[in-house]
């Protein structure tokens, strides 16, 4: 697949099970789009987002776009770099999740759920995404209109 041209649409709710080992089976649906293998990565929202590899390489050419010159942004490049991991699926479709980023997550053995998120897939911890969806909906829908008009 050629990364220039390639798009993500991962949507959609999924509960799975982090085992003993740390390991989270990807979504059946999705597996073909990691065949590549993943990255996974820190949130700033508290989850683990995991990337087909050829979406992470897009993000890196982005990255490519701040100055080298520019200390606040390399700062910046240097802690999205640290924040992730490159993984390999396992013949049964599973990554393994690092104790930090497990940490990061707050994600305990057992149930998790993993969101798609259009170019990515998010993990969370099943009681803090309970949380998240008894937020006010309505009060988002009217940032995301007054922002975007969407």
């Amino acid at each position: 697949m050629d990364e220039s041209t390639t798009e993500y649409l991962f949507s959609g709710t999924y509960e799975h099970t982090l085992d003993d080992k740390g390991r989270l089976t990807i979504p059946s649906s999705f597996r073909q789009d990691f065949s590549d293998g993943a990255v996974l990565r820190k949130s700033n929202d508290g989850s683990v987002e995991v990337l087909p590899r050829a979406a992470w390489n897009l993000f890196l050419h982005e990255l490519k776009k701040i100055s080298k010159t520019d200390v606040r942004g390399q700062r910046w490049v240097t802690r999205q770099l640290a924040a992730a991991t490159s993984v390999d699926l396992d013949k049964q479709g599973r990554v393994l999740v690092s104790q930090d980023l497990r940490s990061h997550g707050e994600l305990e053995f057992g149930k998790v759920v993993v969101t798609g998120a259009l170019d990515r897939l998010k993990v969370w911890n099943a009681r803090r995404w309970s949380e998240l969806e008894t937020e006010e909906m309505e009060e988002l829908d009217d940032y995301v209109y007054e922002k975007y008009q969407i």
